[in-house]
């Protein structure tokens, strides 16, 4: 891990327990084991360090096309599978991180950057539009194909969203999410539309 990667992981995980305005550069020095010369080397502000961390750890992480390298071929149930695996695959990088109550944290810092980062709302509602899209259109494969019946599209790419931001949320100031408990509740919609052969 190079000195910059190891100041945004560290930044990371202050910005998780703290809000942006309470983190002094004195908490980021001691987090980083660094002066702040050498912090800011790397970076001009901490309104820059703090963009960093969330086009490290939200933006790239909830863009579609990083988390997602779909085959056109790829059935609903698979994608299902592909789906859950992307989200525990992000779920175990940041509980690597040891923070407490990672899923708490992350939700504020959502929140947080909404209003510090720019555009993040735009760019937030794009990613989401895009992954909806990806639903609908792995859902549509499935019509196709006759792996399920014929439903709207639309309709149930948001239920499956849904299903996974809701649980998510639900289960933020708990536990966090359970995939197993996500994965039960996407075959209970998969399987009353899926075409028996």
């Amino acid at each position: 891990m190079t000195t910059k990667e190891r100041i945004v992981e560290e930044a990371f995980k202050l910005f998780l327990n703290h809000n942006f305005e309470k983190v002094s550069i004195s908490d980021l020095e001691q987090a980083v084991g660094k002066t702040r010369g050498a912090i800011f080397y790397f970076f001009k502000n901490k309104e820059e360090l703090f963009n960093e961390v969330i086009d490290t750890y939200m933006i790239k992480t909830q863009n579609p096309s990083e988390k997602f390298n779909v085959d056109s071929n790829v059935s609903l149930e698979q994608f299902i599978y592909l789906y859950i695996n992307g989200i525990n695959t992000t779920m175990s990088k940041m509980l690597s991180l040891s923070v407490v109550n990672i899923y708490k944290g992350y939700f504020s810092l959502y929140m947080q950057a909404s209003r510090i980062y720019p555009n993040f709302n735009e760019i937030m509602t794009q990613n989401s539009i895009e992954e909806l899209n990806l639903w609908e259109k792995v859902i549509h494969q499935a019509v196709q194909s006759k792996e399920i019946k014929e439903v709207n599209t639309r309709h149930y790419a948001t239920l499956f969203r849904s299903c996974f931001l809701g649980l998510a949320f639900d289960r933020c100031l708990s536990y966090g999410l359970n995939t197993e408990e996500l994965l039960v509740l996407y075959q209970n919609i998969y399987n009353p539309i899926k075409l028996k052969f």
